[in-house]
C-alpha cells in the first residue's frame, strides 16, 4: 500500500523559454482530480504531440506534457543532450508540482528514455515514485538494439531520420533554415538517447507498462521487454498496429490501454487529497471513468 501526506503546493517559479518545462494540456478539475499524468514526447516533438490523447483520457486525470527548448515557440534556443541533467531538472519540476495526488509518467520513443531518467532521478532524491511508468517504442539503455541501428539513422540523411522519427514537415523541403530547425531537436534527442546510461542502483519499485508497434523497424519486442530487467514489477509488452510512429494511428486504443494500466496501478493507493475530514485517511478504489475495455487493436 502506498501512502503520502501532502506537504503543500509551493509557488512554482516561472521557467524561461530556454529551459524544459511541463505544459498543462488539461488542468485538474477540482474535487474530481485524482492523478497527474506527465507525458514525454518523441524526438524533436513538443508538448502538442499529446494533445490528441486528452479527449480519450478520463477527466479525473490532469495531463502535463514536456516542452523542451529548440522546438515550438522555443525554436532556435539551445537544445539539451545530457540525459542525466535533464532528468534532474524534470524530477525537480515534478517535486514542485506535488500536491499529494498520485502521478504517472508516460514516454514515447526517446521520451521513454527521458521518462526513465526522470523517475530514476526522483528515486535518487528520495521522492515517492509514480504509480505507473509507461514506456513506448524504446529499448532499455542496456539493450543493444537502439545503438545497433543508430548509424543507419545518423548516416542516412533525411531518409534515415524519417525512418525513425516519421516524415518531416513538407515546408522544410523548400526552406533550408526550416529544415535545420526541424533537424536540430531530432538530432539532439538522438544524441541524448545514445548517451543514456544503463540503469544503476536497485530496481525501480513502480508498476511498469510497455507499449510498441507491431512493425517497428527499430525497436523489437525483445528490446522493449528489456525494461523488465530494471524494475521489481515487470510487464508484458502490448503491441499496436503500426511502426515506430504508431501512437498517432492508435490514439483511442493506446489511451484506453494507458487508462486501464493507470487504474491497475492505483489499486491500494492511500488516498489523502483535500477531502472532507471524515473521509481522509481511508482507502478508496480509484474512481476513473474511461473506455478502459476498448482495446481491441492490441494483442
Amino acid at each position: 500500500m502506498n501512502a503520502h501526506v501532502p506537504t503543500g503546493n509551493p509557488a512554482r517559479p516561472t521557467t524561461a523559454i530556454d529551459q524544459p518545462d511541463f505544459v498543462t494540456l488539461r488542468p485538474a478539475t477540482g474535487d474530481e482530480h485524482l492523478l497527474r499524468l506527465y507525458c514525454m514526447p518523441p524526438a524533436g516533438m513538443n508538448a502538442a504531440y499529446f494533445q490528441a490523447f486528452t479527449p480519450y483520457l478520463p477527466t479525473t486525470i490532469s495531463v502535463h506534457a514536456l516542452q523542451l527548448p529548440g522546438r515550438g515557440r522555443a525554436t532556435g534556443t539551445p537544445v539539451h543532450t545530457d540525459p542525466h541533467r535533464l532528468g534532474q531538472l524534470l524530477a525537480e519540476r515534478i517535486r514542485q508540482d506535488d500536491d499529494g495526488h498520485p502521478y504517472a509518467v508516460f514516454g514515447h520513443s526517446v521520451g521513454a528514455l527521458i521518462a526513465h531518467e526522470t523517475v530514476t532521478s526522483l528515486t535518487r532524491q528520495g521522492h515517492r515514485p509514480p504509480t505507473l511508468l509507461a514506456l513506448s517504442a524504446m529499448a532499455a539503455p542496456h539493450h543493444p538494439d537502439f545503438t545497433a541501428r543508430a548509424p543507419d539513422v545518423l548516416l542516412g540523411g533525411r531518409e534515415g531520420i524519417e525512418k525513425l522519427f516519421g516524415r518531416l514537415p513538407d515546408h522544410a523541403a523548400h526552406d533550408p533554415r526550416a529544415l535545420i530547425n526541424t533537424w536540430i531537436p531530432k538530432l539532439a534527442d538522438l544524441l541524448l538517447a545514445l548517451q543514456s546510461p544503463p540503469h544503476q542502483g536497485p530496481p525501480l519499485d513502480t508498476q511498469l507498462a510497455l507499449y510498441g508497434g507491431e512493425d517497428d523497424p527499430v525497436i523489437s519486442p525483445d528490446a522493449l521487454a528489456g525494461w523488465n530487467d530494471i524494475t521489481s514489477r515487470p510487464a508484458t509488452p502490448r503491441l499496436f498496429p503500426g511502426n515506430h510512429t504508431y501512437p498517432l494511428d492508435n490514439v483511442q486504443a493506446l489511451s484506453s490501454r494507458l487508462t486501464a494500466d493507470i487504474v491497475t496501478s492505483l489499486r491500494g493507493w492511500y488516498v489523502q487529497p483535500t477531502a472532507p475530514a471524515h473521509t481522509r485517511g481511508s482507502v478508496h478504489e480509484p474512481v476513473i471513468q474511461g473506455p478502459v475495455s476498448n482495446v481491441t487493436r492490441t494483442r
